[in-house]
Formats: structure tokens, C-alpha cells, sequence
């Protein structure tokens, strides 16, 4: 059986750490979930769409912005709804620095046409 180096694992461990703070995470996801599942949503900043969703339940990914994102869905026999999201300062740290975040689920009920 061969026997690995304690002296060997330190290093290796130390370099996987460091290149593991080097990664840039990509825009945060929104879950959008409704009840009942199955409606088609836009989600969109300042009147301009930025993500369509459907079927849901579908993540959007948002890019941290100051300002708010709409979510509006429709589904057939549903009256539309529609939620707007206001970004939340984060706090500074080191993979986030300060920029704005969203909650990262929104649910929407949708009520049905009689």
C-alpha cells in the first residue's frame, strides 16, 4: 500500500483555498414560485424586461442593481399579479463589496377569475 506525505497535503490544501477566493460568482438567482404553479412571469427593472420565466416555478438571474425589479405572472383563469422587489444594501465583505442584493425567492399567489 502506498502511503501519501502529510508534507504534501498542507501545501496542495493551502493552494486550493487561495483559488478558491479568486472565484467571481456569477449574477444571484430569484427563485419565482406561484400558486398555482405553471405561470408565465417577466421580471424586469425600470419597464425593461431582463428575465421571462415560464413554466414556473423558474430562476431568474438577477445582476445587483440599486434599483427595484418588477415580477409580473400570468396564467390563464388567474388575474395577473405582480410584485416589485427593492434591493437591500449588503453588508461589505469580500466576495460581495456593497453592492445591492435581492431576496432570493419571491412568491406569488394568484387568484382565480370567476
Amino acid at each position: 500500500m502506498r502511503r501519501h506525505s502529510p508534507a504534501l497535503a498542507l501545501p496542495l490544501a493551502g493552494a486550493m483555498l487561495v483559488a478558491g477566493c479568486a472565484y467571481e460568482p456569477g449574477p444571484p438567482g430569484l427563485l419565482v414560485d406561484t400558486t398555482p404553479p405553471g405561470a408565465a412571469c417577466v421580471v424586469s427593472r425600470l419597464g425593461q424586461p431582463i428575465a421571462e420565466l415560464a413554466p414556473t416555478p423558474a430562476i431568474a438571474m438577477v445582476d445587483p442593481n440599486p434599483n427595484p425589479i418588477t415580477v409580473a405572472c400570468r396564467r390563464p383563469g388567474y388575474a395577473d399579479a405582480a410584485v416589485t422587489l427593492g434591493a437591500q444594501p449588503t453588508p461589505p465583505g469580500y466576495a460581495t463589496g456593497y453592492a445591492p442584493a435581492y431576496p432570493d425567492r419571491v412568491a406569488i399567489a394568484l387568484i382565480p377569475v370567476r
